[in-house]
């Protein structure tokens, strides 16, 4: 009987030690964290003001790859640039990205969504029935993670679709004024976006 006290006695530990090690890869699995970023831009044309929701999920600490589905509500205006009168409405999107982050410096991603709009509105293409705009920005910039819990992107988009419907276009950038009678160039589709993540994990 002593001798089988003794062997539980040494034996114990070593379940506890491995209990330990599968907490410890427990805890070093799936990272999640959620994004939120704001947008303001106007000008001449026009502007948009709103928000976007991000969930991102890492397959682990050392993942540098994030990404995950996306939620966007903003305000949008227009001055009346290609259009008959000034108007404004909300618009709500859904979508997915996914970023890759270099050396806690950069990062370079993909962000698809698509915006729904009111019934009848158009910004370049009268008695268009479109409902949903799709889009997909292209980009990247500057990010930086303070300490364990929440990171900050800069970053610069392009919208690769470029609809001419896209209520983003009032925003975009405008090429400078072109022709005898001073008329505004093409639009640059072109965004900003300053970023916040928080780390769940």
């Amino acid at each position: 009987m002593k001798k089988l006290w003794i062997l539980l006695l040494l034996f114990t530990p070593m379940v506890w030690s491995q209990d330990d090690d599968e907490d410890l890869k427990t805890k070093d699995g799936v990272k999640v964290e959620i994004g939120v970023d704001g947008y303001f831009s106007a000008g001449t044309n026009g502007g948009n003001l709103g928000a976007g929701l991000k969930l991102g999920i890492r397959a682990n600490s050392d993942s540098q790859v994030i990404g995950g589905p996306s939620f966007r509500i903003f305000r949008t205006w227009s001055n009346g640039y290609l259009t008959t009168a000034p108007s404004s409405f909300n618009v709500l999107g859904v979508g997915a990205w996914c970023h890759v982050r270099f050396q806690n410096v950069l990062y370079l991603g993909g962000e698809f969504e698509v915006l729904k709009v009111p019934p009848g509105y158009f910004y370049t293409t009268p008695g268009a029935s479109q409902v949903w705009i799709p889009t997909l920005f292209l980009g990247g910039g500057y990010s930086k993670s303070f300490g364990e819990k929440f990171r900050v992107n800069l970053g610069i988009f392009y919208d690769v679709i470029n609809n001419l419907n896209n209520p983003y276009r009032a925003a975009y950038l405008t090429k400078k004024k072109v022709g005898p009678n001073g008329q505004l160039g093409a639009l640059i589709p072109i965004l900003y976006r300053i970023e916040l993540f928080i780390n769940l994990n």
